[in-house]
C-alpha cells in the first residue's frame, strides 16, 4: 500500500457546493493512471474500493498493471497484477461482487480468461482460440451482473474477407465454456454492456452500438483486417449510430427507438439506468444550428429486422427527453449509481476542452408524467481531452457517494475523487 493522495482544491469553482471535497488519488509523475471505461465494473459493491489502470513508467522501471484504491485507508493504492508488456490495453474488469478481477492473456494461439484474487492467486477460468486478427481490439468489454459470464469484444474476421463481422467471445466461468456472437461489420465500436439486472429474463441481455455497415460509395465501414478506417472516408447518412439489445447467445435481437434522424443524432454514449431495463442515451440535437446534447431514455422493443436501424422512427414507439426542462442540455460521458436514481456526467469537451465541467443529477419519475432529471454543477476537471485518459469520464460509486474522474491538469492523466456533496432535489 502506498499513499499518493492530496487535495485537489484547484478543481473547485465559485459555483461548486461549499461542502465539496476533491482528492487526487494518484500522483506518480512518471506514468499515466486511468480509470476503467464506464462500461466495465470498477467499484466493489460496498463502494469502498475501486480498480484502475497504471501504465508503464517512462523509463520502463515500473510495470503497467491493475491497481486498487482503498477509500477508507486515506485513499491508499496498491497493485493487484503487473504486466510484462508496455500496456495491458483494456483486458480486465472487476467482478460484480468485488471479490476478484478478470483479465485476458494471449498465450500462443489461445486467449485465456483469468481470475485474479487480491491475495495474489490466479487461475484460468477458460480459454478460446486467439482471434484471427488482433486489430479488432480484443478486450473485456463487460461482465454479467451475476459474475458468471465475461464478454470479450473482438473482430471476428479472418483478415481477408470483405464485410467480416465484429462481435464477441462469451466466456462462462462456471462450466468453462465459450462461444462467439456475431454483431456485424458496422459494430467495430460496439461498447457492449451486460444488463445490470439480476432478473432471469434480463440478466444476459447485452446492449450494443452499431453503425450502417456500407458507406455511401458502397465500401465496408470496416476493412477486411478489422482496422479503423480514418482516411478517405466517404460521407455516411448523417444520422449517427443505432442501438440494439440481444441475448448473449446471439438471439432475441431488439431495437432501441432513439435518434437516427438528421437533426437528432446519437452521440454514441449510453448506459443502462441502474438495474432497470431502460437505456439512457446521449443525443446530439441540431434542428436550427443551435447545438445541444440532451439525454433521452427508451426501452428496447421487438420489431422486424428491417426496423432495427430506424431509431426514433420505429413505428408505434417513443422515447423520453429527460433533459427537456434544462435551458441547454449538454451531456457527453455519464453513468448512474446502482439504484438508477442518480448520475454523474461531463460536458462535451472534444472541441473546447476548457468549457467542459462535471455535474451530478437526480432522476425523477412523477406520477402521471414522464420522467425527467435535475442537475447540480460540481467542478471543473481542467482536462485537456487530447487522449482517452484525459477525458473526465465521471463514474459514480454504487452508493452514489463518490464521483471518480480523470484529469491531466497535473501534466499527465491521474485519478481523482469528488465527495461530500448533495444531489439536486
Amino acid at each position: 500500500m502506498t499513499h499518493e493522495s492530496k487535495s485537489a482544491f484547484r478543481f473547485l469553482t465559485p459555483c461548486s457546493p461549499c461542502s465539496l471535497e476533491v482528492v487526487q488519488v494518484t500522483s506518480d509523475a512518471t506514468r499515466d493512471s486511468e480509470a476503467l471505461y464506464l462500461d466495465r465494473p470498477c467499484w466493489t459493491p460496498d463502494s469502498k474500493r475501486f480498480v484502475f489502470l497504471r501504465h508503464r513508467s517512462d523509463d520502463g522501471g515500473q510495470k503497467a498493471g491493475l491497481w486498487m484504491c482503498d477509500t477508507e485507508d486515506e485513499f491508499g493504492v496498491f497493485p493487484i497484477h503487473e504486466y510484462d508488456g508496455e500496456d495491458p490495453a483494456h483486458g480486465f474488469a472487476l467482478s460484480p461482487d468485488g471479490a476478484d478481477a478478470f483479465h485476458l492473456e494471449a498465450i500462443e494461439d489461445r486467449v485465456e480468461l483469468r481470475k485474479l484474487s487480491f491475495d495474489g492467486k490466479e487461475e484460468t477460468v477458460c480459454d478460446a482460440p486467439q482471434p484471427a486478427t488482433r486489430k479488432g481490439q480484443a478486450q473485456i468489454s463487460t461482465v454479467s451482473a451475476d459474475g458468471r459470464r465475461v464478454l470479450m469484444g473482438t473482430f471476428l474476421g479472418d483478415g481477408q474477407t470483405e464485410g467480416a463481422p465484429h462481435g464477441a467471445y462469451i466466456f462462462d466461468g462456471v462450466d468453462g465454456t465459450w462461444w462467439p456472437v456475431e454483431y456485424g461489420n458496422g459494430f467495430r465500436n460496439h461498447h457492449s454492456q451486460y444488463s445490470h439486472s439480476l432478473e432471469p429474463d434480463s440478466i444476459y441481455d447485452i446492449l450494443v452500438m452499431g453503425n450502417v455497415e456500407k458507406l455511401s460509395d458502397g465500401s465496408w465501414l470496416t476493412p477486411p483486417d478489422g482496422s479503423w478506417r480514418w482516411e478517405d472516408v466517404p460521407p455516411d447518412d448523417g444520422k449517427g449510430c443505432f442501438h440494439n439489445v440481444l441475448k448473449d447467445d446471439g438471439s432475441d435481437w431488439r431495437a432501441v427507438p432513439v435518434a437516427r434522424d438528421e437533426s437528432l443524432v446519437s452521440g454514441g454514449h449510453c448506459t443502462w439506468r441502474g438495474r432497470e431495463d431502460s437505456v439512457v442515451f446521449g443525443v446530439y440535437e441540431n434542428p436550427k444550428g443551435e447545438w445541444s446534447a440532451p439525454l433521452h431514455e427508451a426501452s428496447p422493443v421487438r420489431v422486424p429486422a428491417d426496423q432495427w436501424q430506424l431509431g426514433s422512427h420505429i413505428p408505434d414507439t417513443s422515447y423520453v427527453d429527460l433533459t427537456r426542462n434544462l435551458l441547454r442540455p449538454d451531456s457527453c460521458h455519464f453513468g448512474f449509481d446502482g439504484s438508477g436514481k442518480h448520475f454523474a456526467s461531463d460536458v462535451n469537451g472534444y472541441t473546447y476542452a476548457q468549457f467542459s465541467f462535471v455535474y451530478v443529477g437526480t432522476y425523477h419519475s412523477p406520477a402521471g408524467d414522464d420522467p425527467y432529471v435535475t442537475i447540480r454543477f460540481l467542478l471543473h476537471p481542467c482536462a485537456s481531452w487530447k487522449t482517452q485518459p484525459s477525458h473526465p469520464h465521471p463514474c459514480l460509486s454504487p452508493d452514489g457517494k463518490y464521483v471518480l474522474f480523470q484529469s491531466d491538469f497535473s501534466g499527465r492523466p491521474q485519478i481523482h475523487l469528488a465527495f461530500n456533496f448533495e444531489y439536486p432535489a
